[in-house]
């Protein structure tokens, strides 16, 4: 009875193990037999690929065999690669194939995290959803992968160690480094962070921004509220009614004067080696000095590269390339970057109408005629170097190098006088910087020595039959200097921050003409200061409140003054989404542009930088306060921020112009207060905001326009700007439209019906110009070869000012210097349609 009882059991469980054969171990090799039998195919394999190989597939399903290859793959991890539709090569994985991978990011309380941001080595990346879901199609099995979110810990995957998981789930843990953390991840776009006061960009991380093909730096930082650009340039920012030359822009330590190629159409900074930019415009740290408006500093990457890679572009104005060396793999590396415009060898659509804006009322807009000849060659170029070298685990060196250069040599000959013009420009940027960084907590140093140098020399030369005569500005400033900083961090909530600066800047100017028996010298000035500079600084974080109060000391020795800027910056949690901040700060400045007589009818480039002197310019001085508010939830994000500024000690020279009564010479200050509203929402793959700025800048001079205040020449009070950026796999486009008041400006009229004409003047700056408005789109594809995965492609299109809109942006008077002079009304228009092509590799 016992014997008849254990036949029936395995009688019994050889009929359901027959019923599921998938529950039954196999070896791979049967099974590849079995699937050839049954389908007609060929599997190719060497022997020990397949060897111990045990799966468990049911074999009674009806699947085909598309359905069977892929299942293959979860169990073997091997490449079924599918040769034709009757063989089948079975491989070990490489690296460069592509495979399909999901999976889910929550935080530690298991809640999902929407718009975290999952990417791998080709920095292609997507965004989590609503559930923290994300998916990539395709992604190269060997690469790694990175997930990212705001105030979270960055973690770093293989792809080879989850593709054959069932969208797996990641958990993020909170960052330790809470004394940086980012506030709002994707501030303004993709790659424009918010952290704190500031405004972080990531240029590796830019998707397509309105009217831009390429990521211009200071283009990107228009974006943010506050800023400004009357003239529609890249280099002329306007931060909260303070002037360009009053922004501190800084590349790796360098302080630079000049930050614009083309006249300042186009950034001086190539952002393919750029690591990331940090933009200031209020509660400024005590370790910034030397301007009184914005920051903007400019850093590239500081870490060793363990492999080669870098990338070249063109687009229709220029071309450049860049590379990233490993000489000792993470330990050695060198970096470098070339950039050159091609105008001197052909002209495109795109320059020629860029060249429209910037030559507008300049012989060069004459071009040529039956009677007269003329040749414009323009060309630009940068180049920078940087050698990073870790020499231990706590010690790294740096060496930075940074040139940019604006060439234009125009010539025109009148043939029925005889008579030649030549007006030759060069202006040129230079800097060197060694940097040493110390890590060993919990104290890190850091030490540079730096050296920066600014070149313009402008040529205005007519020759006739016998005569020359020429008229020439000069400008030069050479700055060298060194700093040493250091941190110490008591824990996660304490830190202090010192430091020590000098600076030893000299600054000439001259403004000259010549004859063949004459040498004039109209102005010129040749002045030097030695900064000795100390500051200190404390910063207390948690999760509901910052505090960051600062003292700068500098002293300047030539002018014998001294001068104690106090800082601070605080942010407090009143709830989970809403916070309230405040700010204020002092500082001083000797370095300013100001605007001499014009040297000839081509007057590009009408400024110069000088120093402050005891008889001639005085320091520049300027505080600030500011009171703001800020809520985000559920993709919402609202920023409201209010201003007080005043700037102390400006003189008519800084504001470009001179009292059209009586030319004298003034001094006096410049008063600023407004707002700046920021709301966005954001969705899985599209965002949209919208901005509104308002500011008010009156200047008052003793004995200028009865001793009463008067708006600002470059006043414009509403400005608002809407964009949308919306991403679909590989593309991303973006969509940008700003409207703004016209600028401030001086209406004359004319009184001499004969003989000299007899100006009068109305209100200063009592006029306005029309409003202002234009629509600006872009489209970016990135894509990589089917065949050589690990280099990717770009291409884009961006069209600026898409409805042609004819915009006024200046307009000025002037008679002309004869007996029978006229009146000329000078206007100043904006940039017509102009669209721009790119092409880019990276690898």
């Amino acid at each position: 009875m016992k014997y008849r009882l254990l036949i029936i059991i395995w009688l019994l469980s050889s009929a359901v193990l027959a019923q599921e054969g998938s529950l039954v171990p196999d070896s791979l090799k049967s099974y590849l037999s079995y699937l050839s039998e049954r389908h007609n195919v060929q599997f190719s394999y060497l022997d020990r690929t397949v060897e111990g190989k045990l799966i468990s597939i049911d074999t009674t399903a009806n699947l085909t065999l598309t359905d069977v290859l892929p299942l293959l793959e979860q169990h073997t991890r091997l490449r079924f690669e599918r040769l034709t539709d009757d063989h089948v090569v079975v491989r070990s994985f490489v690296d460069s194939d592509l495979v399909s991978l999901c999976g889910y990011v929550n935080d530690y309380s298991g809640e999902p995290m929407i718009a975290a941001t999952v990417s791998y080595s080709l920095k292609d990346g997507v965004f989590t959803d609503q559930s923290g879901y994300f998916k990539f199609d395709s992604i190269p099995y060997g690469a790694r992968l990175t997930i990212r979110s705001v105030g979270y810990q960055t973690k770093h995957l293989n792809v080879k160690e989850l593709s054959f998981s069932n969208c797996p789930k990641f958990k993020l843990g909170e960052s330790v480094n809470v004394l940086d953390e980012v506030v709002v991840s994707n501030y303004l776009a993709a790659g424009i962070h918010k952290n704190l006061n500031a405004v972080k960009i990531d240029p590796d991380e830019l998707k397509a921004l309105s009217g831009l093909v390429e990521p211009d730096l200071l283009q990107s930082i228009q974006q943010a509220p506050g800023v400004n650009s009357p003239y529609e340039t890249a280099a002329g920012l306007h931060v909260r009614g303070g002037l360009p030359d009053q922004n501190l822009v800084l590349w790796n330590g360098i302080k630079t004067y000049n930050q614009g190629h083309f006249f300042g159409m186009i950034s001086a900074f190539n952002p393919y080696i750029t690591d990331k930019v940090t933009f200031i415009k209020s509660g400024t740290s005590a370790r910034y000095g030397d301007r009184v408006s914005s920051v903007i500093d400019i850093a590239t990457g500081d870490e060793p590269s363990d492999r080669i890679s870098g990338g070249a572009g063109t687009n229709m104005i220029y071309a450049d390339g860049f590379v990233n060396l490993p000489l000792i793999s993470s330990k050695l590396s060198l970096q470098l970057s070339a950039r050159r415009s091609f105008s001197d060898v052909f002209e495109t659509f795109t320059y020629n109408q860029m060249a429209d804006r910037v030559f507008q009322n300049t012989k060069i807009s004459e071009g040529s005629s039956v009677n007269q000849q003329s040749n414009n060659r323009f060309f630009f170029n940068d180049f920078t170097s940087n050698i990073i070298w870790q020499l231990n685990k706590n010690n790294k060196l740096s060496i930075n190098a940074l040139y940019n250069k604006n060439d234009l040599d125009f010539q025109s000959i009148n043939m029925d006088i005889n008579q030649s013009y030549n007006d030759m420009l060069l202006n040129a940027n230079e800097g060197l910087a060694v940097n040493w960084k110390n890590a060993s907590a919990p104290w890190s140093f850091d030490m540079d020595v730096n050296y920066a140098k600014y070149i313009l020399q402008y040529d205005f030369i007519v020759s006739d039959d016998d005569t020359v005569t020429r008229s020439s500005k000069k400008n030069r400033v050479r700055e060298s200097g060194a700093r040493l900083n250091g941190s110490y961090i008591w824990n996660d909530k304490h830190r202090i921050s010192l430091g020590y600066h000098f600076s030893h800047n000299q600054t000439q100017y001259a403004y000259e003409t010549s004859g063949s028996s004459y040498n004039l010298v109209l102005d010129a000035d040749n002045t030097t200061i030695q900064t000795h500079s100390m500051f200190t600084e404390y910063i207390f974080t948690d999760d509901e409140f910052h505090i960051q109060p600062g003292v700068r000391l500098n002293h300047y020795a030539e002018l014998g003054e001294t001068y104690v800027e106090p800082r601070l910056y605080m942010q407090k949690s009143l709830t989970r989404h809403i916070s309230v901040s405040t700010s204020g700060e002092y500082r001083t400045q000797v370095a300013s542009q100001i605007k001499e007589s014009v040297v000839s009818d081509l007057s590009l480039e009408n400024k110069v930088w000088a120093l402050a002197s005891s008889d001639r310019f005085p320091v520049i001085r300027s505080h600030q306060l500011t009171l703001g508010a800020a809520f985000k939830k559920k993709g919402w994000q609202i920023d409201l921020e209010g201003y007080r500024k005043k700037v102390i000690d400006v003189t008519t020279l800084i504001f470009g112009y001179l009292n059209p009564q009586d030319n004298e010479f003034r001094s006096g200050d410049s008063r600023i207060w407004g707002a700046d509203l920021f709301i966005k929402k954001r969705w899985t793959s599209y965002e949209s905001w919208i901005s509104y700025s308002y500011v008010r800048t009156e200047n008052a001079f003793t004995g200028l326009n009865n001793n009463e205040p008067f708006p600002g020449s470059w006043n414009i009070e509403h400005t608002v700007r809407w964009t949308n950026n919306y991403t679909a796999g590989k593309w991303s486009f973006s969509l940008g439209w700003m409207w703004h008041t016209g600028k401030s400006y001086t209406d004359v009229s004319d009184e001499g019906a004969e003989g000299p004409v007899s100006i009068v003047y109305g209100a200063l700056n009592g006029n306005n110009l029309p409003v202002y408005h234009r629509l600006d789109c872009s489209a970016l594809y990135e894509f990589t070869a089917r065949k050589i995965d690990h280099i990717r492609y770009r291409i884009g299109l961006s069209v600026i000012n898409l409805y042609d809109r004819r915009n006024l942006l200046n307009r000025e008077f002037r008679t002309t210097p004869s007996l029978d002079n006229e009146l000329i009304d000078t206007r100043v228009y904006s940039l017509g349609i102009t669209p721009n092509l790119v092409f880019r590799i990276f690898f």
